[in-house]
């Protein structure tokens, strides 16, 4: 039978009958490459010669911590975070090379360019899908997202083929084996496949660069490892509530200015509002509260981070809303 014309559960066996040819040369020996999930260019605006200061809680001493030396290389990265297991040495860093880097962050980065020099009026249309692709991003690419998606859209995936299969039984026993041997491979490479999905996604893409964007300015803003930031909050860091009508996004682009999208008016009016200092405030407090670590060019706001940090671990302290 031309593979045009397997059924489901044919195709699907077929899929990861390739998969399992290249297995004993996909994994063992190759190199660990650490994959940034808050992309270096942005990183790089907080730093100093590629150094600057990281402040964490660390519970192993119960306290909060403060690195002057942190790097940006070494910051907000994982090794082998965006991999494909089971797949020819070729192909297994494509999730970073034929995607992230080129069609998500290298983008992105001429687009931060144009806003902090010129404003987000400046910004071409094409400029402007390729930020609100960024910022979608954020939402799927965190260690958190690929960690609980990939049991969850595996499982999903699961049943749904299970579900569609129009193959005989005997088809059916040997493809439900496959993938039950083969679920931790398919857990690590579904997230990362939905990842891209996702972040490609024309409907979301289109409701996040429609809105209202704006750029406000004043001294020192932190950066966190988890940096996007939204009104109203959502379970997992850097989630965007794109289906609620007051939806704010909320990212910091430099040390010295942050960027907002909205596409309601209420929204928009009440933040331009908020002076600069609560703002300001609001907006550090956000990023220490939704983030691991957070980065500082340099030492200046170091009890003011330190406090948090702590209040945070000890569930002591909220952040300021607006």
């Amino acid at each position: 039978m031309p593979e045009g014309e397997l059924n489901p559960y044919g195709r699907l066996a077929l899929a990861l009958k390739l998969r399992n040819t290249h297995r004993n040369s996909s994994w063992g020996g190759s190199r660990r490459m650490g994959h940034h999930y808050v992309p270096r260019f942005l990183l790089r605006r907080w730093s100093t010669d590629g150094k600057f200061v990281a402040h964490y809680w660390e519970g192993k001493s119960n306290k909060a911590i403060k690195n002057t030396k942190a790097t940006v290389a070494s910051a907000c990265q994982i090794p082998n975070l965006n991999v494909f297991f089971g797949v020819p040495k070729s192909q297994r860093d494509l999730p970073e090379t034929n995607f992230f880097t080129p069609c998500v962050d290298t983008p992105a980065a001429a687009a931060l360019r144009t806003i902090l020099d010129d404003g987000v009026r400046a910004l071409t249309p094409a400029q402007r899908t390729d930020w609100a692709r960024l910022l979608v991003s954020f939402a799927v690419r965190t260690p958190e997202a690929l960690r609980e998606m990939g049991p969850a859209e595996a499982a999903k995936a699961f049943e749904l083929t299970k579900a569609s299969a129009e193959g005989t039984p005997e088809e059916r026993r040997k493809v439900d084996a496959i993938i039950q041997n083969n679920m931790q491979t398919l857990q690590r490479n579904m997230p990362l496949q939905a990842a891209i999905d996702i972040s490609s996604d024309p409907e979301k893409l289109a409701k996040v660069a429609n809105m209202q964007w704006w750029v406000r300015r004043w001294d020192q803003d932190a950066i966190g490892d988890r940096p996007l930031l939204t009104s109203p909050r959502m379970n997992y860091p850097c989630g965007i509530p794109l289906n609620d009508p007051s939806c704010l996004i909320v990212l910091p682009i430099s040390p010295n200015a942050v960027f907002f999208a909205s596409a309601n008016l209420k929204t928009q009016a009440k933040v331009r509002k908020t002076a600069h200092g609560r703002l300001a405030r609001i907006v550090n407090e956000e990023t220490i509260f939704r983030s691991n670590c957070v980065y500082f060019p340099n030492s200046s706001m170091a009890k003011f981070a330190l406090e948090r940090l702590e209040g945070v671990a000890n569930n002591t302290w909220q952040p300021s809303t607006i």
